[in-house]
Order: C-alpha cells, then sequence, then structure tokens
C-alpha cells in the first residue's frame, strides 16, 4: 500500500508540474538551468459543438545560482500557445502568441523557507490542484477573482506576487501579498493556504487544506477591469485529499465573493467537487469527478458537470488521454453586457469528449 501511496503522489506532482526536467547547465556548486516543456495535439467538440483539433504547446526554463551551500537564488518562466492569460499580453490578438503563465525569481532560503515574486506558483495550488485533476477540464473555484484583477485568469496565477512558501514537518505553508501591476488594477491583494499530512498508517495519508484570498480595486484611469463597478473580492475554501493504496479521492469546497459600488447585491459562487483518481496500473489511470456551482446574486451560471476521464501512459514522458464530460449546467448572463457567460469556451449545458496526445520534457 504504500508503494501505491507513493506511486499516485508521484504522478499528481508530476501532472501539476506540467513536464519533465531538462538539464542544460549543471555547476559543481549545484547551480543549474532546466528546460520544461509540453507538446500536444487534442480533439474535442468542447468550444464550438464541432469537432476540432488544437495544438497544445509549452515551454519554460528553470533556473538555480548558489549563493552558498545552503542559500540560491531561483527564478522560472513558462509559457504556453493559446493560454487563457492575460500576462503581457491582454486581449492577445492572436490566439497562436506565446503568453506568460508563470515568470518569477526568488531566493531559496534551504529550511527557512523561499520567497518568490512575480507571476508566482502559487500556494493555492495546493487547493485548487484536488478538483484538477483532468486534462481537459478547466478550474471553476475562485471563478470569479479576474472580476477584481484581470491578470487572474485563474486564482493561482496573479501578477505582481510577492510570496512566502515553506514546510514545517507535516505542514505546507503559502501566504502571499499581492501588488499587482499596470494590467491588474489592484489597491492590495493577500492570500494564505494551509495544508497538513497526516499519515494514518494502514489506513492512508489524509491531506486536509484551507486557502483564503481577499483583493481590493484601486478603481485608477487606466483600469482594466470589465466592470469598473466590482470593488472587492473574497474566497475562501477547504477540502481534502485521502490516499488509499492506489486510490486518491479529493473533496471540496469553496465560496467566492465579489462586492460592487453601484449597489448591486454581492455575486457569489458556491462550489462542490469530488474526485477520484485509480491508478489500475503504472500505464493505466482512471479520473472521475462530479462539479456542482451555483452563483447567486451574480450572473446566474450553474455547472453540473461529471467527467470521466482515462490515461494511458506510452511512456514516462508520453500519454494518451480520452474523456467524456456529461453536463446539466445553465449558462449565466452577464449583467454589464448582458451577453451569455459561458464556462470553459462551452455552454454548461452541452456534453463534451477530449482526445488528447501530450508529450512532455
Amino acid at each position: 500500500m504504500r508503494n501505491g501511496l507513493k506511486h499516485l503522489s508521484w504522478l499528481l506532482i508530476t501532472l501539476a508540474s506540467s513536464g519533465h526536467a531538462a538539464v542544460i547547465y549543471q555547476a559543481n556548486d549545484g547551480s543549474n538551468i532546466d528546460l520544461y516543456g509540453r507538446l500536444g495535439f487534442n480533439v474535442s467538440d468542447k468550444k464550438t459543438g464541432d469537432v476540432s483539433g488544437d495544438f497544445d504547446g509549452r515551454i519554460g526554463f528553470s533556473a538555480r545560482q548558489m549563493i552558498d551551500d545552503k542559500f540560491a537564488v531561483i527564478g522560472f518562466t513558462q509559457y504556453q500557445v493559446n493560454a487563457a492569460e492575460y500576462a503581457n499580453n491582454i486581449k492577445a490578438e492572436d490566439p497562436d502568441d506565446l503568453t506568460a503563465r508563470y515568470v518569477w525569481a526568488g531566493v531559496d532560503f534551504a529550511e527557512y523557507g523561499k520567497i518568490t515574486a512575480g507571476r508566482v506558483s502559487s500556494g493555492l495550488i495546493m487547493f485548487t490542484d484536488i478538483g484538477d485533476v483532468f486534462a481537459s477540464s478547466d478550474v471553476a473555484m475562485a471563478r470569479q477573482a479576474n472580476f477584481i484583477d484581470p491578470t487572474a485568469v485563474q486564482v493561482f496565477r496573479q501578477d505582481g506576487t510577492i510570496q512566502y512558501q515553506n514546510t514545517l514537518g507535516n505542514l505546507d505553508v503559502s501566504s502571499a501579498w499581492i501588488i499587482g501591476n499596470n494590467s491588474s488594477d489592484l489597491d492590495y491583494g493577500i492570500n494564505t493556504a494551509l495544508r497538513y499530512t497526516l499519515d494514518l498508517g494502514f489506513a492512508g495519508k489524509l491531506q486536509p487544506v484551507i486557502a483564503v484570498q481577499q483583493s481590493q480595486a484601486s478603481h485608477d484611469e487606466t483600469s482594466a477591469q470589465s466592470d469598473d463597478d466590482a470593488d472587492k473580492y473574497q474566497m475562501w475554501g477547504v477540502g481534502t485529499r485521502y490516499y488509499l493504496g492506489d486510490f486518491m479521492f479529493g473533496l471540496l469546497y469553496s465560496e467566492d465573493t465579489v462586492e460592487y459600488l453601484d449597489g448591486r447585491p454581492d455575486s457569489t459562487d458556491k462550489d462542490y467537487e469530488a474526485t477520484i483518481v485509480w491508478s489500475l496500473t503504472s500505464e493505466w489511470w482512471l479520473r472521475t469527478g462530479y462539479r456542482h456551482l451555483e452563483n447567486h446574486d451574480g450572473d446566474g451560471l450553474k455547472l453540473r458537470d461529471a467527467t470521466f476521464e482515462v490515461q494511458y501512459k506510452a511512456t514516462a514522458k508520453s500519454s494518451v488521454y480520452a474523456s467524456y464530460s456529461w453536463r446539466n449546467g445553465e449558462a449565466g448572463t452577464n449583467r454589464v453586457t448582458g451577453d451569455n457567460v459561458s464556462f470553459g469556451g462551452s455552454d454548461p449545458a452541452d456534453d463534451y469528449f477530449h482526445l488528447g496526445l501530450r508529450y512532455e520534457f
């Protein structure tokens, strides 16, 4: 059972980091530069209801320069073709442009933790990854973060973030101050995430997580907000992963709320998600999950998504994915423009399939 826990944990970490490192430079003192990448092709009817094929590509670099035998300067950058990002490329005219997902630099203080700054790999990922296990689906929790910060296409990637992270025994800690930039229109933002690992012996392993964020808009003349009256954002979530043999069970609940200056009621999302990952063998993996999101007093979006996915690992670095999502939600209505509000680029009432081939390095 312990081998199963170790194997399942390794795969989930690999999926979250989106690839394996190829060493470009390695010095005797431990300094290094690594290359990360992902190439793939996806066939789906998700976006328009018609079957189409899309190229999937990412490339990034990770660097470490040793200060002494313990401390180091660190950095990471990752760009993606057709990414759902705003950083350095607000509303890109060409969807095939390379767009920044992560760009950060910092200092690793070894057992004292690390400080990173930029568009960081947020500690909130400890929470969002509970539901983000599929190759084909989109992150729904904290969906409204970009109402206040346009660079926060997803809450765990936001420009102008200064973050501290550390592991203290079985406790993983992350806390961040979000100062934003010229595209963010932020007065301030803060977030914190805590995860504790409980080793239950032969009963498995439990990893409860809590996460919170609050952001305040500055409302300056160069604001890139889609709604200038959106004023304050608050999010909190609780969840856990439970590992038992070759199974991982995930469960989370989150709420995020946007407050307005013009007297409109607060817009609140309430989101429940459950996921299961099962390692049949080292090559075959099954995933399934259900998401139930409902917006109150805002755009009225409703998500009722059940997803089943199969992954075949042809090699350690290449996989084939096949999934189907049964959806019974309702599109929302933008309160400013009156336009329909979809999710993941498609109507939340329409089922879709996904076939993907992915190679990572």
